[in-house]
C-alpha cells in the first residue's frame, strides 16, 4: 500500500503488513522512492535484532483479523487499526492517526485502547519506555525520552528536558478493554521523544514519538496476560543472555580502590566480618591514564598475583571496559589500541569521514563502530592482550551509550 501526502509536501510512503510465525503483526513503513535523498534512513540491522520476517503465519489466521485500514471520505485521511482477534467480541487496541517521515524526522501519532477507570488516581493506562527511574510503573502524562546517555539525576518527571538513562527500550503494553493485553514495540534506533496523554474516563490514551531519524517498523503483541506478551515480545527482539551462576551472589564495586592493596583490604574485611563475596569489580582506576586494555604497573603492580588469589577462594574478578578509546594521548604515547583502530577502520566517523571525537574519561575519545566489520576481531585482539595479563572472568562494559562529555563532537569545525 502507498500512502501520499495529502499536500504533496512530504513524500510518498510505502507500507506492508505482515502476520509473522510468532503471532507478531508487523507494520513497517518507508519511502516510495528513495532517489533525489541526502540521507537514507537508517534501519536496525538484523544482527541487532532479527524479528524473523521471512517466517510468515500459516493460512489459519490472517491480517484482516487484526488489521483494518479505512479512509474519510470527506478529508481522505488514513487510520490503521489494530484489534486483538476476528470475533464478534474482540476490541480495539491501538489506532495510528497520523504519521511524518523525512529524512531527519520521524513523528507517529496514535492511540492506545486500555481499560478505563472511574477512578484517575487508580487509572494505570500503559507501562514501559524503559530505562527509567520513577515511583510510578504506570506511563503519567508528560514525556519521557529515549536517547541512551549517563545521566547524572535521571529520575522522570514527564517534563522538559525530559530524563534518560543507559537503555532504551521503545516498547509499551497495556490491558485492554477486555482484560487481555497487548503490547506494542518500535524498532527504532534513533533519538526519541514519547509524548503521553492518558484519559481515564474512556482508556484512551493518546502516544506520539517523534525522533530524528529511521523509519516505520512496528510490531504488535496480542495476549491473554503480561508475560504472553512479553514472551512475545522476545520472540521480536531475542531472548536475555543466561546469568551465570556466580554473578547472582554477592559482589563488591565501587570507584576509588586506587590500589591493589585497596582491593585486597576489602576481601580481607569481607572475610574477617565473616560475610559472603563471590566477585570483585574494579572502576577505572586500573587503567593506565583510563586507556582501555592497559594496567596501572604503578598502583597495580600486583593486580595478577591479586586476582589468582581470588580464583584460589573460588571467586571472581571483573574489570571495567569503556566503550571510549582514548586520541590525544595515544598520538603523544603510542597507544596501538588507538593506532591499530585507525589503520583498520574501526571507529564511528563523522559525515567528513573523519574520525568522531567526542569526550570520555580518557579526554578526547574515538568510539568503535561495532557495525563495522573488523571492529570485533581488533576488540577481541585487546580483550585477549589484557586477559593474558589478568585472566578475568567478566567485563564491565561501561560508557557504552555511547556516553559523551561534549554536546555532540568536541571539535565541530
Amino acid at each position: 500500500m502507498v500512502l501520499t501526502s495529502d499536500s504533496g509536501a512530504l513524500r510518498d510512503l510505502k507500507v506492508d503488513f505482515a502476520l509473522l510465525k510468532s503471532g507478531v503483526i508487523n507494520l513497517h513503513w518507508n519511502f516510495a522512492s528513495t532517489e533525489g535523498l541526502k540521507k537514507i534512513p537508517f534501519e536496525v540491522p538484523l544482527s541487532v535484532v532479527d524479528p524473523k520476517k521471512d517466517q510468515l503465519h500459516d493460512d489459519s489466521k490472517s491480517l484482516g483479523d487484526f488489521i483494518s485500514v479505512a479512509q474519510a471520505p470527506s478529508t481522505g485521511a488514513v487510520s490503521i487499526t489494530v484489534r486483538n482477534g476476528d470475533d464478534t467480541d474482540s476490541v480495539t487496541v491501538w489506532e495510528l492517526e497520523n504519521l511524518v517521515l523525512t529524512e531527519y524526522f520521524n513523528k507517529i501519532e496514535a492511540t492506545a485502547y486500555t481499560t478505563p477507570s472511574t477512578d484517575p488516581v487508580g487509572y494505570k493506562g500503559i507501562l514501559g519506555l524503559g530505562q527509567r527511574t520513577s515511583d510510578d510503573l504506570f506511563l503519567q502524562d508528560g514525556v519521557q525520552t529515549l536517547w541512551a546517555r549517563d545521566a547524572a539525576d535521571p529520575l522522570s518527571t514527564g517534563k522538559l528536558p525530559a530524563q534518560n538513562q543507559y537503555a532504551s527500550h521503545p516498547f509499551y503494553m497495556g490491558q485492554a478493554s477486555d482484560n487481555t493485553w497487548f503490547g506494542v514495540y518500535t524498532n527504532l534506533a534513533a533519538a526519541q521523544d514519547w509524548w503521553i496523554a492518558t484519559n481515564a474516563d474512556n482508556g484512551q490514551v493518546k502516544v506520539s514519538c517523534i525522533a530524528a531519524g529511521g523509519l516505520g517498523d512496528l510490531y504488535f503483541m496480542l495476549a491473554e496476560d503480561p508475560n504472553e506478551v512479553t514472551k512475545l515480545y522476545h520472540s521480536v527482539v531475542g531472548t536475555p543472555v543466561l546469568t551465570a551462576q556466580w554473578t547472582l551472589g554477592w559482589g563488591q564495586s565501587r570507584w576509588g580502590y586506587s590500589t591493589t592493596q585497596a582491593l585486597a583490604d576489602v576481601v580481607g574485611n569481607y572475610s574477617a566480618q565473616g560475610l559472603p563475596l563471590e566477585h570483585v569489580w574494579s572502576d577505572i582506576d586500573y587503567l593506565k591514564d583510563y586507556r582501555d586494555f592497559t594496567i596501572d604497573t604503578d598502583d597495580f603492580s600486583g593486580l595478577p598475583e591479586f586476582v589468582k588469589s581470588l580464583h584460589d577462594k573460588n571467586m571472581r574478578y571483573v574489570p571495567i571496559i569503556d566503550a571510549a578509546i582514548a586520541v590525544r594521548p595515544a598520538a603523544a604515547a603510542g597507544y596501538p589500541v588507538y593506532t591499530e583502530g585507525l589503520t583498520q577502520d574501526v571507529f564511528i566517523k563523522t559525515d567528513k569521514g573523519e574520525v568522531f571525537v567526542g569526550e570520555v574519561w580518557p579526554g578526547d575519545s574515538a568510539f568503535p563502530d561495532f557495525l563495522a566489520a573488523n571492529t570485533g576481531a581488533w576488540w577481541g585482539k585487546w580483550l585477549s592482550a589484557l586477559y593474558s595479563q589478568v585472566p578475568f572472568d567478566g567485563l564491565w562494559h561501561d560508557m557504552n551509550e555511547a556516553s559523551n562529555f561534549c554536546n555532540g563532537a568536541c571539535y565541530p569545525n
